[in-house]
């Protein structure tokens, strides 16, 4: 049975795909460009036609056509699949939650039709602002807030007047039933008890409610308008398309701002005002601004600082900051310098902390007591270490606005030194800091000890020893205590926290090797070489000796894979199976393979799913697997069960070794494969007198060969 995914990528050829935002052209087998994600004046982005998959070797980046779709848009797997369904003119019909395909059928043309109601609202509200009389506080209140009338109509800016059912009564002669309009959070009913009036204010349900005309669309009482006599920001989702509104009180009126109900369309937890604006402004820049209100944003786009965002509701979730990270490592927060601010800013760091991913460095170690057992008792069971180290995957900072000026007020005042705190914001421990030691007084003996209380955790965190060092150094200037008397505080400090660290012990039956030498004796070579001649044994059959020389051992294994296959679908498929059937396992390999590792689109993101899931600190059995990814993934999921399943089973130790195996020889196929793809590549740059892509591409193998050394001393230490 073909899966959704092998069709959709059948009909779209990933050449013409990303033919249509980058110019290609045509280089020896592959199609090289300018890559998108990352600026350069050499081409080192291809696309090679006869696997469907695309590489840049610059920022390293690579694919398929779904994952290029995901991070050109800046879009989850789930919505890539419906753009590329829709392009490929293949209808995605998800199952979950009891309904049948044609149940899912008509709540997705309910939304489509809840989609177009709220766009004919916007371009009410829009002509209210341009032209009704009643509307001209508000066109006065923009004007003073220095909101430009380009700005007006770019970001479509509305105005709600103050009358009961103006928006309603307009709907109702587009075709839109009261029942809709509810549903849809625009009007609420006037008799507010019971029946859909209950529902109106957030259960995002759409069943028959939805549906019909005439009488079977009336609400008892009738309906009046949600918003009233408020300035409108439309609210729009990463593809452009209107999902809700934020209406902006006028004069006194309470509260302040008020959003759209939760609808099937709207979550404000789960959207950023602004983002289908700035989306490729953030890329280019390599950054986001997150700001706290939409006049915030529409100054700062209007000024020119296009990558900026506005959180809903003021707070910033998980949810905000997943959207961004395919976008951008890096986050400034430029909230409101208030208290208020402060309490959002603090919150949105410890998000931001928690929502990205982790760079785990496999290092091997070998400890003095294992080289003494390996050097006194040959043949018998030695053990050696390999730490992961982790750090996060994100530059997270803070821009210092000045005391008691939001960030319009700041942007319309001094637009170059709101830029100069844009380029050069507050580096998170430098924010900590600042905020942790205010109030205190640092020349007295407690506020000195208070200080170091509270910043030496936070300088206990960064992994990097030469900053960690500076920041102590900095603590000590501050406080005016010697950088020794902190240091050992700061072991203190650590040894009381838990490790974010994880060790793994694995079991050699080999005698340990010279470093400077590889698997198997052979001499190790020095340069780019080195990296074509592996490539060269790999194909020879070296991959398969190296994991099979240890005394005809592995041959002859009847549980776990047989090593000697060369199938990336098949480990891919037991690795997702391990994960799924032992999630703590997760952070076992996550150090060694990474998504991008993964030659199967349907693999890669439950591997996603898994690492996200680990990252939150809970267990994707809180709700069945089946039930938190798309449907189109319910064909790999299983197959990958019965790859576990039909194997003997292994536990504690066994299986934790069985996992890093596996997702050891996954990266080490990724590696090879990449070398298979540059080797080409550089002969062509050569023979064309291309020097820098040469030298470019000369430089990648390199570097891919040192990680093929690294993972080699870590298979052979695995056993």
């Amino acid at each position: 049975m073909t899966s959704l995914i092998e069709q959709i990528k059948a009909k779209i050829d990933v050449v013409e795909e990303i033919g249509l935002v980058v110019a290609l052209q045509k280089s020896g087998k592959s199609y090289k460009g300018n890559c998108p994600f990352h600026n350069e004046r050499t081409p080192s982005f291809h696309v090679f036609a006869e696997s469907q998959t695309w590489r840049c070797f610059g920022c390293n980046e690579g694919g398929d056509v779904f994952t290029f779709v995901e991070k050109q848009q800046g879009i989850d797997f789930r919505e890539t699949l419906r753009y590329l369904a829709e392009k490929a003119g293949i209808a995605v019909e998800e199952r979950g939650g009891g309904r049948d395909p044609e149940e899912e059928r008509e709540r997705n043309a309910a939304k489509e039709r809840l989609r177009k109601m709220n766009e004919e609202a916007l371009l009410w509200y829009h002509q209210v602002l341009l032209r009704a009389r009643d509307a001209s506080d508000a066109r006065a209140y923009l004007q003073s807030r220095g909101v430009t009338s380009e700005s007006v109509i770019a970001f479509s800016l509305g105005y709600a007047p103050d009358q009961w059912d103006g928006l309603s009564r307009y709907l109702s002669g587009r075709g839109y039933t009261e029942r809709e309009m509810v549903i849809g959070g625009l009007a609420r009913v006037r008799e507010m008890s019971g029946g859909v009036a209950g529902r109106a204010q957030g259960t995002p349900l759409l069943d028959d409610e939805s549906s019909g005309n005439g009488g079977e669309g009336k609400v008892g009482g009738g309906v009046y308008d949600y918003f009233r006599k408020r300035i409108i920001f439309p609210i729009r989702d990463t593809r452009g398309r209107v999902i809700g509104f934020g209406g902006r009180a006028m004069g006194d009126g309470q509260p302040k701002y008020l959003n759209s109900p939760q609808t099937v369309l709207f979550e404000k937890n789960n959207v950023l005002y602004a983002l289908d604006r700035a989306r490729e402004s953030i890329k280019l820049a390599k950054q986001v601004v997150i700001v706290e209100g939409y006049v915030d944003a529409v100054i700062a786009h209007q000024y020119g600082t296009t990558q900026t965002v506005a959180c809903i509701g003021s707070a910033i979730t998980e949810k905000h900051i997943q959207q961004l990270k395919s976008l951008t490592k890096q986050v400034t927060l430029a909230l409101d310098p208030d208290s208020a601010g402060e309490v959002a800013t603090e919150r949105g760091i410890q998000e931001a902390l928690k929502a990205f991913d982790r760079t785990v460095v496999p290092v091997p170690v070998v400890s003095e007591n294992y080289v003494k057992h390996v050097r006194g008792k040959k043949g018998q069971e030695q053990r050696g270490i390999i730490r992961l180290e982790e750090q996060v995957d994100a530059d997270i900072n803070v821009a210092q606005l000045p005391p008691g000026e939001d960030p319009d007020e700041f942007i319309r005042r001094d637009f170059k030194g709101w830029s100069q705190v844009i380029a050069h914001p507050l580096p998170l421990i430098d924010y900590y800091f600042v905020t942790k030691t205010a109030g205190l007084d640092l020349k007295q003996p407690h506020g000195k000890a208070e200080a170091a209380e509270r910043l030496l955790p936070v300088i206990g965190v960064i992994s990097d020893r030469i900053k960690r060092d500076a920041y102590i150094q900095k603590l000590s200037t501050m406080i005016g205590i010697d950088e020794r008397t902190l240091t050992e505080e700061l072991q203190r400090v650590l040894r009381g926290q838990k490790t974010t660290g994880v060790t793994a012990a694995y079991t050699d039956r080999g005698e340990a090797r010279r470093a400077g030498d590889a698997p198997g004796g052979r001499q190790l070579l020095p340069d780019h070489q080195a990296a074509e001649h592996a490539v060269g044994d790999v194909e020879a059959g070296a991959d398969e000796g190296l994991e099979s020389q240890k005394s005809g051992r592995a041959k002859n294994r009847t549980f776990g894979l047989d090593k000697r296959s060369n199938s990336r679908v098949q480990w891919e498929d037991y690795l997702i199976g391990l994960l799924l059937a032992n999630p703590e396992l997760s952070t076992q390999v996550c150090g060694i393979i990474n998504d991008g590792d993964f030659a199967g689109t349907d693999t890669r993101e439950l591997y996603r799913f898994f690492n996200s899931v680990d990252q939150r600190g809970s267990s994707p059995l809180f709700q069945s697997i089946e039930q938190a990814v798309p449907s189109a993934l319910l064909i790999t999921i299983d197959r990958a069960r019965k790859s576990v399943e039909s194997r003997s089973p292994f536990d504690g130790a066994g299986l934790q070794k069985e996992a890093i195996q596996c997702a050891t020889r996954l990266k080490r196929a990724s590696l090879v494969q990449q070398n298979m793809e540059l080797r080409p590549l550089m002969r062509e740059a050569e023979n064309a007198g291309e020097a820098e892509a040469a030298q470019q591409f000369r430089q990648r193998f390199s570097n891919i060969y040192r990680e093929l050394r690294t993972i080699d001393s870590a298979m052979h230490l695995q056993g």
